[in-house]
């Protein structure tokens, strides 16, 4: 599904309108596709490859200009944001960039920078030295607040990269009853399986024994075949049209012992009372702090002294962590900053994937998305929940 034209359009007005009121003539982001300040690009343009970089400059008055130095993903952004804006293809990025910057904004005057914080340090002093005529300020803040407030239609497109992400998993505890077949065998056909049904990406992580110590993400990892005693524990991620999701589950073979039954149950209970907390104007942390206490209260070890454990939520957007919430869920986060806490919004979405470590049973997840209604919020993921049985 290609998003509406009006939906961009709409996100650079309100960019607009506040770049104005602040007194900003431009905004200029770097993205990176690999990194963070990649969601941003693909929020404000709808598109975003993998790996390349890009600078887009939206000006507080005119037309956005998306510069690029990939020639061949340039057709991407012509196709999904050539009705809103320029895109320009460049052979010398930043060179660029500072001359398009130049015919929207006489020197001397105010722009915001946002990305900055993803290039190297010698790109970044180029980035710097092109913005150099004029006043600089972070533009990382106007552009993450922003991000917090979501529509319907953003919501609808997070439910269906977790359909998505849900047949991923149905597909990969199919494959894991194959005589013979190994974690490899499973993670390659997730992933194929995930870009055949139409993924911008499509990835997985998969844990196999059984007592899994870790989760592994590369195909020479995991060359053990699966057998009657291993328990099999997979994530998996996708992003869809823009938007990502994530669901996490765990197969046996056997019927689940009395314990690792017990810890299944635990690790909803978290879930559920995770969720309890996403009513809307409720302080963001608190969905953190929740989860945390409980993760302390049932599991021996600290997070400090675990031996693999990895965050227990965070919320989804154009990004994979978004970044205008992530500050305020950390589990080691600075609690005194607390009180600046965003709050909980309709149609805002969060993954919840508590995890640890247990001496008895070793690493044990599971992983659901939830999208927050007028009243609450409810998941989106549908594979069912607890632990599935393998046959």
């Amino acid at each position: 599904m290609i998003m509406p034209a009006n939906e961009t359009s709409r996100r650079m007005s309100i960019l607009k309108a506040s770049l104005a009121k602040n007194g900003i003539d431009a905004l200029v982001v770097y993205g990176n596709g690999a990194g963070e300040s990649g969601g941003t690009i693909r929020y404000l343009t709808s598109w975003m490859p993998q790996n390349p970089d890009a600078i887009l400059i939206v000006p507080a008055e005119g037309t956005p200009v998306l510069i690029t130095s990939d020639k061949n993903r340039a057709r991407g952004f012509v196709r999904f944001f050539g009705n809103d804006g320029q895109v320009v293809k460049a052979g010398n990025l930043f060179g660029t960039v500072k001359e398009v910057l130049a015919s929207a904004v006489p020197r001397g005057r105010v722009v915001a920078q946002a990305g900055e914080f993803d290039l190297t340090v010698a790109r970044a002093e180029e980035f710097r030295a092109l913005l150099s005529p004029y006043e600089v300020t972070n533009g990382n803040a106007i552009i993450n607040k922003q991000r917090l407030e979501r529509t319907p239609f953003e919501a609808e497109k997070h439910r269906k990269a977790t359909a998505l992400a849900d047949k991923l998993v149905a597909h990969a505890m199919s494959i894991a009853a194959i005589k013979g077949v190994t974690g490899a065998d499973i993670m390659a056909d997730v992933e194929y399986l995930g870009r055949r049904l139409g993924a911008d990406m499509s990835v997985c992580w998969i844990a196999i024994g059984e007592r899994p110590a870790e989760t592994m993400f590369e195909l020479f990892e995991l060359t053990e075949t699966l057998g009657p005693d291993s328990r099999f524990q997979i994530g998996a991620t996708t992003c869809l049209d823009g938007y990502f999701s994530q669901v996490l589950r765990i197969g046996t073979f056997k019927e689940p012992s009395a314990r690792l039954q017990e810890t299944a149950d635990a690790i909803i209970a978290m879930q559920d009372a995770a969720l309890a907390k996403m009513v809307p104007g409720t302080p963001i942390h608190a969905i953190s702090d929740v989860l945390e206490s409980m993760i302390d209260e049932y599991c021996p070890y600290t997070r400090a002294t675990d031996p693999f454990r990895f965050q227990a939520c965070h919320a989804m957007s154009c990004s994979y962590v978004d970044p205008g919430i992530a500050p305020f869920l950390y589990a080691d986060r600075d609690k005194s900053f607390d009180s600046e806490s965003p709050l909980v919004i309709e149609n805002q979405v969060y993954e919840v994937h508590p995890n640890f470590t247990l001496p008895d049973l070793g690493h044990v997840v599971a992983g659901d998305v939830a999208i927050v209604g007028s009243d609450g919020a409810s998941w989106a993921s549908k594979f069912p929940r607890g632990i599935y049985r393998i046959s």
